[in-house]
């Protein structure tokens, strides 16, 4: 019972005590935020402010069994012989500000606050996916990769950055695609870039997956630079090819969509053979394969 008394009346001892307003010091772990464009803070800096508060006693020891952070705007840093500070009348308005309104700061104990930052370049890069793409059979990729953003903004010392072309995607592999897709991937950071940062940590990659058909046409051929003079009979004067697209696309499609010529200019004297070449295709097709590559041809004077 006596126990019992004793502690009742240190409790309420200690909460009389731990009410009662009073003096003392404090230290706060700072972290900076709102950097000038043009500099960047040094990736090792670490920074305690010590102070002198009025606060209960309350206040006092719930900042010595769990210390309060404080942020500090670096926006109107000052620079005076090489080096970046802080003034401490403008730096204790932001911290009341942080501070509980029973808190209040005498002092701090430190006129001025140096910060370790440093002159940096911008540089935009584009970004490089680094993905594997495996496709499901008769689909394929309709137009590029999409990478969005495209391009990053890299910040930090010229002799870092300079040498930068492009940034990298980690590895991202899709597999049995027949659909269209998109996915958040990370971007990798170059050994290089020590003291530098890149504007984002990732980017969106996606894709739009069509289903292709295939399809077969029989196209005349055609003949230019033909000399003055002279006809050309050609053996055959029809090529046949096969056209890879979107099924809904190849219904449109028609033989005259496709154009196929040879070049008279290249007549060899000694060879009775010229290359075709296909000159127009339609539109929206994926690939397209002559199914001949050459055709005899005879010269006869008009």
């Amino acid at each position: 019972m006596f126990l019992l008394f004793l502690l009742s009346s240190f409790l309420a001892w200690s909460i009389s005590k731990l009410s009662e307003s009073y003096e003392s010091r404090a230290d706060f772990e700072i972290t900076f935020f709102n950097f000038p464009d043009s500099l960047l803070l040094n990736t090792t800096e670490k920074r305690f402010i010590k102070t002198k508060l009025r606060a209960s006693g309350f206040k006092f020891f719930s900042y010595g069994i769990s210390p309060k952070k404080l942020k500090l705007d670096l926006s109107n840093v000052t620079l005076r012989e090489g080096r970046y500070y802080l003034a401490s009348n403008t730096m204790k308005p932001q911290f009341e500000k942080q501070l509980s309104n029973n808190v209040s700061i005498i002092e701090l104990e430190e006129d001025r606050l140096y910060v370790d930052l440093y002159e940096v370049v911008q540089k935009e890069v584009p970004v490089e996916a680094n993905i594997s793409l495996e496709l499901s059979q008769n689909h394929l990729l309709d137009g590029e990769l999409n990478i969005d953003p495209k391009s990053v903004i890299l910040k930090g010392p010229s002799r870092e950055v300079e040498n930068i072309t492009k940034i990298k995607t980690k590895q991202l592999t899709f597999n049995n695609l027949s659909e269209d897709f998109s996915d958040k991937v990370e971007l990798v950071k170059p050994n290089e870039l020590i003291n530098s940062q890149i504007s984002i940590n990732t980017v969106v990659v996606s894709g739009k997956v069509v289903r292709f058909s295939e399809k077969k046409y029989t196209v005349s051929i055609k003949s230019i630079n033909l000399p003055e003079e002279y006809r050309i009979r050609m053996f055959p004067n029809k090529v046949s090819l096969v056209c890879k697209a979107g099924v809904d696309v190849l219904k449109n499609i028609k033989d005259n969509d496709f154009e196929v010529i040879v070049d008279c200019a290249n007549i060899d004297q000694s060879n009775n053979k010229l290359p075709l070449q296909l000159s127009r295709t339609p539109q929206k097709i994926y690939a397209v394969q002559l199914l001949k590559d050459q055709i005899e041809f005879v010269l006869e004077k008009i």
